[in-house]
């Protein structure tokens, strides 16, 4: 997620970057998201998601979104 704040500096890099946020944004709880690649819960794909209130991922409160 920090390649949406700061331009990769190792190779490969990315031939038309450009800056999507002044700083990464953060989940209702002042918290920074949570990111795996591959994912647990997807994966064929990523996690990205928020801890929650306990700000503690991986407990029965995180936050998926979706709802």
């Amino acid at each position: 997620m920090v390649a949406l704040v700061t331009q990769p500096q190792n190779d490969p890099r990315p031939t038309r970057w450009y800056q999507l946020f002044k700083e990464l944004p953060k989940d209702p709880w002042g918290s920074n998201y949570i990111y795996r690649n591959p994912g647990m819960k997807n994966p064929g794909g990523y996690d990205l998601y928020s801890a929650g209130p306990d700000r503690q991922p991986d407990t029965a409160d995180d936050d998926w979104g979706g709802g």
